[in-house]
């Protein structure tokens, strides 16, 4: 327990660090994309913390979990940085206003259900359950936004693309 403070404080410059990490990942590619790969990142990262639940020792489970939370952080806040810009860019201002309040109440919630199901699942013994359901959780968020947004994206840019390079062969 002495080295919760150490460990949260890594993960707090870790969390700092994906500010800059950010910063790089937009200059050299675009923010869809920069999207996709840091979901694509926590997912990977968290499966090293989901596969903790199926070791018997206590030293792997805890190297795992701290393995994978700790780097899992980079694509969290690089993923939440990266949306964030695309709501902005993407949503009318006369709907921002509602979209946010929607997108707010839904966050809340979500920050609110890990208590709720660790006042339920509060037996040592059933955390596993809890690092399965965060687990799948960011799995279906990396779907979602994957074949719901990123893909619909890249579809309407080659269609824009062959658009532009067909008028070109006109001319």
């Amino acid at each position: 327990l002495s080295s919760i403070g150490m460990w949260r404080g890594f993960a707090s410059t870790v969390g700092l660090l994906a500010t800059c990490i950010y910063n790089q990942s937009t200059k050299h590619f675009s923010l869809q994309f920069t999207a996709l790969w840091s979901i694509i990142w926590e997912f990977l990262c968290l499966s090293l913390t989901f596969a903790s639940v199926f070791s018997t020792s206590t030293q792997v489970k805890l190297a795992l979990l701290i393995g994978g939370v700790l780097p899992s952080r980079i694509g969290l806040w690089v993923y939440d940085i990266a949306v964030t810009q695309l709501y902005q860019q993407s949503v009318a201002e006369t709907v921002r206003g509602q979209v946010g309040g929607t997108q707010m109440s839904l966050n809340a919630f979500m920050e609110l259900l890990p208590y709720g199901l660790a006042i339920v699942c509060h037996k040592p013994e059933q955390f596993s359950i809890l690092i399965s359901g965060g687990y799948f959780a960011v799995g279906l968020a990396m779907l979602l936004y994957g074949f719901g947004f990123y893909m619909p994206y890249q579809r309407r840019r080659t269609l824009c693309e062959k658009e532009s390079s067909s008028e070109f062969q006109m001319v």
